[in-house]
């Protein structure tokens, strides 16, 4: 009864954003540069992130993730895959696990991803949620600016920064990612639709 109740809730959530979050969607060429800019913003203000890209087998950059409605503080981007420099595919994020913080505006997300089956899984999903379908282990900042090493092998990792660099006390869970083609938006909303009903409602 749960899972019925938070499935139907969620539905409700996706239709309410759709008509706001299609009206405000990015072109390709508007992606790529909101995705460039965060990268040089990764690499240069967070210390110690380039081992950690230079590990990935895949780097997802959702970047400029903004408040997407007054529903439960609901925080939506578009950003896309990229495996050895090329843009694999295109995403779309919602999510209301990052919540509000004062003073932070836009938020950049960065998903690295150093295990090939873990990234196929997400690749070729209709859609893919953090805490059902993968689990996204979420860094901090450590003493001095750098980021907290991993002691495990996490398959998955995840990064959520600002102006300020990375915010802490933050999590990834229930974080949706969908496919979309930016050039393509009529076709793409409503294969979106009907992929969201057929996971959500069946």
């Amino acid at each position: 009864m749960n899972n019925f109740f938070r499935k139907f809730f969620t539905l409700i959530i996706f239709f309410s954003l759709m008509h706001p979050i299609s009206s405000f969607s990015k072109s390709t060429l508007e992606i790529d540069a909101a995705i460039e800019s965060a990268m040089v913003r990764f690499s240069e203000e967070i210390q110690g992130s380039d081992s950690y890209l230079d590990g990935a087998r895949g780097i997802l950059v959702i970047p400029k993730m903004i408040k997407a409605g007054v529903i439960l503080g609901m925080e939506y981007g578009e950003g896309a895959l990229i495996v050895d420099d090329v843009k694999v595919q295109y995403f779309r994020a919602f999510t209301t696990s990052l919540g509000f913080q004062v003073g932070v505006g836009s938020k950049d997300m960065v998903i690295l991803f150093f295990d090939d089956q873990a990234m196929d899984d997400f690749l070729y999903s209709s859609g893919w949620e953090v805490g059902v379908d993968g689990s996204v282990a979420f860094l901090s900042m450590g003493i001095g600016g750098s980021i907290d090493t991993i002691e495990s092998q996490d398959p998955i990792v995840g990064f959520v920064f600002g102006h300020k660099g990375i915010i802490a006390g933050l999590s990834m869970e229930g974080t949706k990612f969908t496919k979309i083609w930016p050039n393509a938006a009529t076709d793409t909303e409503q294969e979106e639709i009907d992929d969201f009903n057929e996971e959500f409602i069946e």
